[in-house]
């Protein structure tokens, strides 16, 4: 078994036990975005860097869970192999486990990315962050008063989704996610996929003198490999077999609106920068099993039990409302009234 595959094990592994399920989407549903850059070979991270952890993965030979009646339960193993040091900021480390926490809250358009440039490009932007954390601490800013209070809703919205997830999901057993399988995936067709490569430049006259290539005969791989600024390029723009849903929408509609083998005629507007399209192929999925459903299931009842269980938890704690200018009876009189 090759590296990236116990690596890309190992990373999964912290995702499915480690990661907040659902936890995005808990309290905070808003969208994230931006795809990190990647900048560092890959060779380096598989040969010379990883002997140099202090934790590194023991036997990786099998796989951290069972995968032919899988438990889903986080053991010692998975915990292990999340404290293997992945990188160091100033004698800061960071860990697998970090990585996998920041795979988990990528858009599934992102996630789903070739995994030797997602691993890379998240321990890159993991640097990054500490890095800049680094200095904004030698320059005091944790004591600025709202960094403060941004640094507390932070953490309490950890918490909270914390709460909640351990909460619910001690509710669900496995036979109401089956129950559900059963109910609205079983026997039924999967989704359709296009399997579509992407260039992205930041101009809208490098896109159009790019299509004009294209146009002219030019190899797509190629070009995406010279000029793209997309994390695919080094993989020639392949984002590999997508439904729609995965992508985001203006990119996810034009890519299911062209024919195999052809690419959109007008550079396409994202985000502040300009993409070309092309779809290599398309296929409709068989029937999901139910492992491969199983975490979208779950996530969908935890979502339907959201309102229920805050309304239980906040049960247990008093609440006291105030108006703008912080007098209580004002707020209470006007509610009556």
């Amino acid at each position: 078994m090759g590296n990236a595959r116990i690596f890309r094990r190992i990373i999964l592994g912290c995702v499915a036990s480690c990661a907040l399920t659902g936890g995005a989407l808990v309290l905070d549903a808003r969208a994230q975005s931006g795809s990190p850059s990647v900048t560092t070979p890959l060779t380096d991270v598989m040969g010379v860097r990883t002997s140099a952890s202090p934790l590194r993965p023991g036997d990786t030979s099998r796989p951290i869970f069972n995968t032919a009646e899988p438990s889903y339960a986080r053991g010692d193993e998975a915990t292990r192999h999340a404290n293997t040091v992945v990188a160091e900021v100033d004698g800061r480390t960071i860990t697998l486990g970090e990585v996998g926490d920041e795979i988990s809250r990528m858009p599934s358009s992102i996630a789903a990315m070739p995994f030797e440039a997602l691993f890379l490009s998240v321990v890159d932007q993991l640097t990054r962050r500490e890095g800049l954390a680094i200095r904004a601490q030698q320059l005091g800013l944790e004591q600025d008063p709202v960094i403060r209070r941004r640094m507390k809703a932070a953490a309490d919205m950890v918490l909270g989704n914390e709460m909640l997830r351990r909460d619910i999901t001690a509710s669900i057993t496995e036979q109401m996610l089956r129950d559900r399988y059963e109910r609205d995936f079983a026997g039924r067709p999967g989704p359709e996929e296009v399997r579509a490569r992407v260039i992205m430049v930041p101009t809208e006259a490098e896109a159009a003198a790019l299509i004009a290539e294209l146009k002219a005969g030019a190899d797509f791989a190629s070009l995406a490999r010279r000029v793209s600024k997309d994390t695919t390029a080094k993989v020639g723009g392949d984002l590999g077999y997508m439904r729609q849903v995965d992508l985001n929408p203006e990119v996810g509609a034009l890519a299911f609106s062209l024919p195999v083998g052809q690419i959109n005629a007008l550079p396409l507007r994202r985000a502040g920068s300009w993409f070309i399209v092309k779809v290599e192929d398309r296929r409709k999925q068989p029937t999901p099993s139910f492992h491969a459903m199983r975490k979208q299931i779950m996530d969908g009842m935890v979502r339907e039990n959201v309102p229920a269980t805050v309304a239980g938890l906040l049960a247990h704690v008093t609440v006291r409302k105030y108006d703008m200018n912080g007098n209580e009876e004002r707020l209470m009189n006007a509610a009556v009234e």
